[in-house]
């Protein structure tokens, strides 16, 4: 760790005294999802980051929706697709560790993104589905919309079935 807490705490307090709207607004959001990964909300420091809502809306389609706010927002003042692809991975991910044998988790082995138009308003929502489930592996398709229900992204994905350990 760089620096003691006492010199972290003087970092904040000078960055907060003199920070603008956007950067306390920022800081907000980070600060609120650190809180839910010390209180489990989250299981990573990326969930803490994305806030994500996760949930089944059928037998077959696996949903995560995520607020949008500035930390999300590239040079552009649109969501980065850095952070589009780790929404479509979440999404795919987490239904592909849905759907993984007991005693097992699933990691992305690859993954393919078509960026259809840009990332902008309140939240976007990620839908996910199994494609094809083997022994090994498991293929996954997922769609990313905006708030007005407008399709933004598609993607495949393939996740490799692992041991937990």
């Amino acid at each position: 760790m760089g620096y003691s807490k006492k010199e972290l705490l003087e970092k904040y307090t000078t960055f907060i005294q003199n920070a603008t709207g956007e950067e306390l607004e920022v800081l907000e959001h980070m600060l609120h999802g650190w809180e839910g990964k010390r209180t489990n909300q989250y299981g990573s420091y990326i969930g803490s980051w994305l806030q994500a809502d996760r949930q089944w809306v059928d037998d077959q389609t696996y949903e995560v929706i995520i607020p949008l706010n500035k930390t999300f927002e590239n040079p552009l003042e649109i969501v980065h697709g850095g952070v589009t692809a780790t929404l479509l991975d979440t999404a795919m991910g987490g239904l592909a560790n849905e759907s993984a044998p007991d005693g097992h988790a699933s990691v992305t082995m690859e993954m393919k993104i078509n960026y259809l138009k840009p990332g902008k308003g309140s939240f976007l929502r990620s839908e996910s589905i199994m494609l094809s489930k083997s022994r090994r592996t498991i293929v996954t398709e997922g769609k990313v919309y905006n708030d007005k229900d407008i399709l933004i992204a598609h993607a495949t994905a393939t996740f490799y079935i692992i041991p937990i350990s």
